[in-house]
């Protein structure tokens, strides 16, 4: 179960000559390394995810007119000692780790990148409803 998210640092650019042509946003989150960890909140150690989450927005699928760039951490909190040698053997989750903390993390960062996205005045990262009227 996750206990813990933090974002460790958050970056974000554009072309200044912005897009033209037809635009594509793209996400790649990407688990960097796992650990033991101790929190002084739990007596039993957890494990210390390091993630690094991008949104890409490409024109014509090929050039990079924009990104933002979120790196941080999640911590879970059950199995990590077969969390960790899962990884360190086969640089993988288990699929009951990997759905929830994948949707967890795709749920906050890209709920982050909104406001990056509208600071950098880009299209946000996802649709937006749209009333009509």
């Amino acid at each position: 179960m996750i206990v813990g998210f933090n974002v460790d640092s958050i970056s974000g650019d554009k072309d200044p000559e912005g897009a033209r042509g037809d635009l594509q946003v793209n996400y790649n989150p990407v688990i960097d390394s796992i650990e033991a960890a101790t929190v002084s909140s739990f007596e039993e150690e957890v494990a210390r995810i390091e993630f690094t989450f991008t949104v890409q927005y490409m024109v014509n699928e090929s050039d990079e007119v924009a990104s933002i760039e979120l790196s941080g951490n999640v911590l879970w909190n059950g199995d990590t000692d077969s969390i960790v040698e899962e990884w360190e053997e086969n640089g993988q989750l288990t699929d009951n780790i990997e759905a929830p903390l994948m949707n967890d993390m795709y749920r906050k960062c890209i709920s982050q990148a909104v406001g990056i996205a509208d600071t950098l005045s880009l299209l946000p990262p996802m649709p937006t409803p749209r009333v009509d009227g």
